[in-house]
């Protein structure tokens, strides 16, 4: 009766601070860290910056058109301002608006484009990877509360166990049944419970408080109810590594960095090719020396070509560096898939092996109930030692603690795992 009793108030203790009753689960809870999270919000700002840029490179494939002007005065001969036509003026003046339409630049503006268009996507692949690895840090967050607050209530069933043991015992040396040593070793682990209490206390305290902050509340705010640490595990449907490569943003950022290091390759020879334009300007010029004539509209057209003579092989140099630079990039992307196979192999064996750390913790829970029963019954009844009480209620608090690290690790296997497989 009296252990009913204790595990009745086992599950009517709340956590320190959970005074609010509203239910926060871990999806809402990572939804919660996602809209406040000041990395992520950096990093979509980056990839609209991206988006714009590649705007801004499609733009040098049209025409462009500028207007200048330039006024210039002699101040030594100031007195001449108003001459007659045909004599010298001591100022001159010029106005054009001038098109200008690029036909050939070696294939620099393509490459361009095409770099500002994989910089977008690097920058979309990186707001997913950040994505992930919030996802993953609001899990492990929420789960470390949740395991703080199952060992508060350990510490407090302990506690409790460990007090009705020492009011037992103090009432059977008030009346001179036992003698000093069974009270004096009572009284010790009643304080290491205490204290066992205080520390879990501490840690609840301390895991709140990071709760708050990454979902961007207040440190102190009251921590709504929580999942229980040993609810079940999440359902796994396992992938392949082909599966996985698919999904991986940061492999996709990999292979979009092999097509963006060929267009800096295109970007870098363009330089080594002739360069052709066409321009058309409409404007008034006085010429160097005005003589007061009237100036009259005039209208060029023309072309400009450029072609790269002599560069003493700087051409071949350049191309060597970009096919070594292109090399490098593509090794990145084998590299990246080996540890990703690292990584989903590891959180593969975690996912098994955890799951068998809570069936045996489980087990070895249930044996340490029973024992505790048994030998406090038979210490009761005059036929166990109290070192044998206090043997069977440090296996029960190790074998609880035990559980709750077992279901723990579980649930991050399961947040390790999703986040290798990217879901």
């Amino acid at each position: 009766m009296k252990r009913k009793n204790l595990l009745l108030l086992a599950l009517g203790c709340l956590c320190l601070t959970a005074r609010a009753q509203t239910y926060l689960s871990p999806e809402a809870y990572r939804d919660k860290v996602e809209a406040y999270s000041r990395v992520l919000k950096q990093q979509r700002l980056k990839y609209v910056a991206s988006t714009e840029t590649r705007k801004i490179a499609a733009t040098g494939f049209l025409p462009q058109v500028d207007i200048s002007a330039e006024g210039t005065a002699n101040l030594n001969h100031l007195d001449q301002w108003n001459s007659p036509k045909g004599e010298y003026r001591p100022y001159t003046y010029k106005a054009l608006a001038t098109l200008t339409q690029p036909l050939y630049t070696g294939g620099s503006l393509i490459a361009a484009r095409d770099m500002a268009r994989a910089d977008e996507e690097l920058a979309r692949l990186s707001t997913e990877t950040t994505i992930d690895q919030l996802r993953y840090q609001s899990e492990a967050v929420y789960w470390n509360a949740a395991a703080a607050c199952a060992y508060l209530e350990a510490a407090a069933l302990f506690r409790n166990i460990i007090r009705q043991q020492y009011d037992l015992v103090q009432e059977r040396f008030s009346n001179g049944a036992i003698g000093r040593t069974d009270l004096l070793m009572i009284s010790t682990r009643q304080k290491e419970a205490e204290l066992q209490y205080a520390k879990a206390r501490q840690n609840l305290q301390l895991a709140q408080q990071q709760l708050n902050i990454l979902m961007g509340t207040s440190p102190d705010t009251p921590i709504d109810s929580l999942s229980g640490i040993d609810s079940p595990a999440e359902q796994i449907v396992p992938l392949n590594l082909d599966e996985v490569l698919m999904n991986r943003a940061d492999y996709a950022s990999a292979a979009v960095s092999v097509g963006r290091s060929e267009a800096e390759r295109r970007a870098a020879l363009s330089k080594y090719r002739p360069q052709v334009s066409f321009f058309f300007a409409s404007g008034w010029d006085t010429g160097i020396s005005y003589m007061g004539q009237d100036v009259p509209h005039t209208p060029l057209a023309g072309i400009n070509v450029s072609i790269p003579i002599l560069r003493w092989g700087a051409r071949f140099k350049t191309a060597r560096q970009q096919k070594a630079y292109l090399g490098i990039r593509r090794l990145q992307q084998s590299y990246l898939a080996d540890a990703i196979l690292e990584e989903l192999s590891a959180a593969d064996v975690k996912l098994t092996e955890t799951a068998l750390q809570v069936k045996t913790a489980r087990e070895n829970m249930q044996l340490a109930d029973e024992s505790l029963s048994l030998i406090t019954f038979s210490y009761n009844e005059g036929r166990a030692a109290m070192a044998d009480v206090l043997s069977a209620q440090l296996s029960w608090i190790q074998a609880r603690s035990n559980l709750i690290s077992a279901h723990l690790a579980q649930k991050m296997a399961v947040a390790e795992y999703r986040k290798v497989v990217s879901e």
